[in-house]
């Protein structure tokens, strides 16, 4: 696209998906896009801190600058139980459900409270163990894995500091979270489990 197709394309877009666009999708402009990109904010009126988010979305980073953005997260009241008093942290609930000939696998990503994400593991490992044999031959190769795979991921929901999970989440989601650093409810939404 050349850069008038661009700016045509940002002008017919609606405020909250143009927002939605520089918050999670500006990983990989052209730079020559930004100007087009600041003068669409300004002429919307809207807060500069989006174009920071397209910033963010654009740069390199050290392990340290993203536990910086990983620390606003962890700070946050647990999205599942609203508790305050464990930081969070981040897990993977992996879960297999096989029925004859056809074997069913998922991997979600969770953000919450040490408690919450070792729950959230448990429903996972029950769920497997129970229903996840019963198909040849994905069931029964997939099964042993995803059960060993959900105790490792509760051996890292009680760490002190930033588990690779919330890391990922945290690179994954830096241009809202800078967006949104100074508003406690909108960095909730983030995290809110879908």
């Amino acid at each position: 696209m050349d850069l008038e197709d661009i700016r045509k394309h940002y002008e017919k877009m609606s405020d909250n998906r143009f927002i939605k666009l520089l918050t999670t999708n500006a990983h990989g402009l052209r730079p020559e896009v930004y100007e087009i990109i600041k003068k669409e904010i300004k002429k919307r009126k809207l807060s500069p801190d989006l174009f920071e988010a397209v910033l963010v979305q654009n740069k390199e980073y050290s392990l340290e600058e993203i536990e910086v953005y990983a620390e606003l997260i962890r700070k946050l009241p647990c999205p599942v139980c609203e508790n305050s008093n464990e930081k969070l942290n981040g897990t993977s609930v992996y879960t297999v459900k096989s029925f004859l000939l056809f074997t069913y696998t998922n991997t979600e990503s969770m953000i919450a409270c040490p408690n919450c994400l070792n729950k959230q593991n448990n429903k996972a490992l029950i769920s497997t163990i129970l229903l996840g044999w019963w198909a040849i031959p994905w069931g029964i190769l997939k099964t042993p894995l995803y059960i060993y795979r959900n105790f490792k991921s509760k051996k890292e929901n009680k760490l002190n500091v930033s588990n690779a999970t919330l890391l990922a989440f945290t690179l994954e989601h830096v241009g809202e979270i800078e967006t949104y650093k100074n508003n406690q409810e909108l960095l909730k939404q983030i995290i809110k489990p879908q």
